[in-house]
């Protein structure tokens, strides 16, 4: 009697260690995270500092982190409100990203696959090609059919999330005196 409760707890901690470690993993914020509005990003992700959670989900994912010298990937996967974004929606992505070299935002799967080739428009621009705004800023919007302005195809996705890329920054080092301003991302349309 005594051993088969040995060999029960034996059991049963290792399988709520495997399913504590399921839940922490499956989470696109695992440890070392910075958020603002919609966005998160992992400034140590890639580094000799990134924590094992943060190695564990790129692992899992298959994800290939942005090192330190080259710089740091934001992730959205929900508008502002909350709602996660769908490629039947309509959106607005307006504002600024933090100051880099060069930066691109993409359309995304869910999990970060990359979607099929849309029939009309593109998944990426970069800021190299980006109409702005004449303060500097500027409106993207993400939609499944043909948008005027700056224009994402989300076309072919249900659950999507966006990604921006941001090559030679400093916002990999955020403190309470950087300025670190993201783009909102509101919902106009929804069938």
């Amino acid at each position: 009697m005594r051993l088969a409760a040995i060999i029960l707890g034996a059991f049963l901690g290792v399988g709520l260690g495997i399913y504590s470690a399921y839940l922490t993993l499956r989470d696109l914020a695992p440890v070392d995270t910075i958020e603002s509005g919609s966005w998160r990003g992992w400034p140590r992700a890639g580094t000799d500092e990134e924590d094992p959670y943060s190695r564990a989900r790129l692992a899992r994912t298959g994800e290939l982190a942005l090192g330190s010298s080259e710089g740091l990937k934001l992730l959205a996967r929900t508008d502002d409100a909350g709602r996660d974004l769908s490629g039947a929606c309509r959106y607005e992505v307006t504002g600024q990203l933090p100051a880099a070299r060069l930066w691109t935002l993409a359309v995304e799967g869910e999990s970060g696959a990359g979607l099929p080739a849309p029939k009309r428009g593109v998944r990426a621009i970069g800021s190299d090609q980006i109409v702005r705004n004449a303060d500097g800023s500027f409106t993207v919007t993400l939609a499944p059919t043909p948008q005027p302005g700056n224009w994402l195809s989300t076309e072919g996705g249900r659950q999507i999330r966006l990604a921006a890329r941001l090559y030679d920054t400093t916002a990999r080092t955020v403190t309470a005196l950087t300025d670190f301003s993201v783009p909102s991302i509101v919902e106009e349309n929804c069938p």
